[in-house]
């Protein structure tokens, strides 16, 4: 029955998106069923599966097309196995017993408690998907691209017809390499922390050349890929996009296996911050890469190191992270094919310079930054107005704030910002800078509440890349003090403390200009001393000036029901206020305001341009205090922000393999799935 079975669950020979509808076709309730009335059955399924998979991966001959129709079904029937066999499997240990241990189920219920002892299958398994991902003429050319990936050479992947036969095959065995480490859906936080995934184990510690070779084979799928093509309009509602599916679950497969942690390894990396404090010198200091992992892909990225696929790695990366805008900025509605997974591509993009600094290195050298600063500031600007965006906005976010770690993504930040959004941006003329702190501002005033653990790294980001900006607009200049007139309110400033900590930030962008830039950015000065009263009243909390009276009005009082809110002190107010980098502001105050004063009285001016322009004509040189050292705060990864990358990361899996549905939501334990009106 269960070779029948196999044999009705075969694919159909051809290359759509959607799976076979054979896949589709064994219900979850039925496995679930048989799991609880015939565990004996769906063992020995998964066991004729497996062998069917290691014979065809043993075989030395070149498949037949039935031969192939039946390994490619043998497949799906374990990637539509192993998802529900997982969901449960804290209490039945199915799996553990059947593909770990090789005990067969007793035959019934009626039978004896012993059970029979096997071979185990997850191994098998693991290496028979891994061969059949190098079997030449079903997923590759050549027996040599076992060792050097698909196409022999990354640099020259290409998306020709000899590799697009392949596709199909290619698809389905890293699906079901996907599926085999998605036991981590099923278990809480708590237990992904204490347990370790052998599946995801065994494939992380792969030989060196295996890794190397299939870390190149699936960024030479993911980087080869282009959804436009010859940019016909609409050619993608006449033609079924045959290379989407395996672009999809490479990209989905390579971060999970660059994301994975052995057990031993979680928790060492502290719980500090997630942001550490440096001087920044003039002379830019490449970071060696760090020590090599237990995790055979980290160190395969790690030692990654040729330029040349740098480049079409970058290139890939910057044509496929633009594809959303594009599509929604053209003259004829929906004509432009639109990629899916640029979620998966920026958690790649963020792995990559987090693993390999020459990579991060080169694209800040060679590479034109502002062509993935753009797209990632979009899918921020636009993902506010939608809750399930929240994780996109933080993982640009993360990316940004490592990037505005590096002097030389700073100072590309100054070239100018021509391209066309198709978003309600407003009108202005300046640089990608400007086009940065316009964002954060759009985010930290009309985003969601959400959003509110980012402020700590959307400031430190616009702090980090002030000192280098030669020039900013007046609508960026505006936001910036703005949200500097946001935080000094006595009503938030003494209600929130993390207040006085955003605060601190912003002037730090002020200090940076005034001390760094300021004969470039007059806009910048002029929104500063129309801040006179704000800087007064902060004077005033400096100097101590009634505290105890200014607390006792502004405390907020907590309503009848509602938890008790934070309750400021005058120890507290002191313990920050004394301490405000408000010094170059002043002193700029003091010596601008009366000669803006005279210039205005004097010629009845009452034009900001005018005003502007005069104030071109001054200088500060030799009235400041002596300018501070350029602090640059860098990210930090620690444990907690490992675990949200990690549930972030299947989330995203999750919602991306809905049709067919792979993972049934009603026994999902990573996270919580909330459902939200459209």
């Amino acid at each position: 029955a269960s070779l029948h079975l196999l044999r009705a669950y075969s694919v159909e020979p051809h290359g759509t998106r959607r799976l076979p509808a054979s896949f589709a076709a064994i219900p979850f309730d039925s496995i679930r069923t048989a799991l609880k009335d015939r565990p004996r059955n769906l063992a020995l399924l998964s066991r004729h599966a497996v062998a069917k998979l290691r014979k065809a991966a043993a075989s030395t001959k070149s498949f037949t097309p039935m031969e192939q129709e039946a390994v490619l079904g043998a497949a799906a029937v374990l990637s539509r196995l192993l998802p529900v066999l997982f969901e449960q499997e804290h209490e039945h240990k199915f799996v553990e017993n059947v593909f770990w241990y090789g005990k067969l189920p007793p035959s019934s219920k009626a039978g004896t408690a012993e059970q029979d002892e096997q071979d185990a299958l997850a191994l098998p398994l693991l290496e028979s998907c891994i061969a059949l991902l190098f079997k030449p003429g079903f997923t590759c050319s050549s027996v040599e691209e076992k060792t050097t990936g698909w196409y022999g050479s990354l640099a020259k992947s290409t998306t020709s017809g000899r590799s697009r036969q392949f596709d199909q095959a290619r698809t389905e065995m890293l699906r079901l390499l996907l599926v085999c480490c998605s036991r981590i859906l099923f278990i809480t936080p708590e237990e992904y922390r204490k347990s370790e995934n052998p599946f995801l184990s065994y494939l992380s510690t792969r030989p060196k050349e295996e890794a190397s070779a299939l870390f190149r084979s699936l960024t030479a799928v993911i980087f080869s890929y282009d959804p436009v093509g010859l940019g016909i309009p609409y050619s993608s509602a006449v033609m079924a996009d045959k290379r989407e599916p395996v672009v999809d679950v490479a990209v989905q497969l390579l971060i999970i296996l660059l994301d994975y942690n052995i057990p031993s390894n979680l928790g060492k990396q502290g719980n500090s911050a997630g942001v550490t404090t440096e001087k920044m010198l003039d002379t830019v200091k490449t970071e060696a890469n760090a020590p090599n992992t237990s995790n055979c892909f980290r160190n395969a990225v790690r030692e990654w190191k040729e330029e040349e696929e740098f480049e079409f790695v970058f290139n890939g990366f910057c044509r496929l992270l633009n594809n959303p805008h594009q599509a929604n900025s053209t003259i004829l509605p929906s004509s432009m094919k639109q990629i899916s997974c640029f979620q998966e591509l920026l958690i790649l993009f963020w792995k990559l310079i987090d693993e390999n600094k020459n990579f991060l290195s080169y694209i800040l050298r060679a590479g034109d930054i502002n062509e993935l600063v753009v797209p990632m500031l979009y899918f921020m600007y636009e993902g506010r107005k939608d809750p399930s965006k929240i994780g996109l906005i933080h993982i640009c976010t993360f990316i940004l704030l490592l990037l505005s770690g590096e002097r030389n993504f700073c100072v590309n930040l100054n070239a100018s910002f021509h391209k066309k959004l198709p978003v309600d941006l407003p009108p202005f003329t300046g640089n990608h800078a400007d086009l940065l702190y316009i964002v954060i501002h759009k985010l930290m005033t009309d985003g969601p509440h959400k959003l509110d653990t980012l402020y700590d790294c959307f400031l430190t980001t616009m702090s980090n890349v002030s000192p280098y900006i030669k020039t900013f607009c007046m609508p960026a200049a505006l936001r910036a003090t703005n949200l500097f007139e946001m935080f000094s309110k006595k009503s938030k400033l003494l209600s929130n403390e993390q207040y006085p900590r955003y605060l601190v930030f912003t002037l730090e962008v002020f200090n940076n200009v005034i001390q760094y830039q300021y004969e470039g950015n007059p806009h910048f000065i002029y929104q500063i001393l129309r801040r006179k009263k704000v800087f007064a009243e902060l004077s005033e909390i400096m100097e101590g000036t009634g505290i105890d009276e200014i607390l006792n009005k502004e405390a907020p009082q907590a309503q009848e029901g509602e938890p008790p809110r934070f309750k400021p002190t005058a120890e507290w107010v002191r313990s920050w206020a004394t301490d405000l980098p408000v010094q170059p502001c002043l002193r700029l105050m003091q010596h601008l305001l009366p000669q803006l004063e005279q210039f205005c009285m004097t010629g009845n001016v009452n034009d900001e341009g005018i005003v502007v322009d005069f104030l071109k004509t001054t200088t500060m040189v030799g009235l400041l205090p002596v300018p501070h050292p350029i602090l640059i705060r860098k990210y930090q990864q620690n444990d907690f922000t490992s675990l949200w990358f990690t549930t972030y990361i299947w989330g995203v899996i999750y919602l991306r393999n809905q049709q067919p549905q792979l993972f049934d939501a009603s026994y999902i334990r990573l996270f919580t799935i909330s459902y939200v009106d459209a």
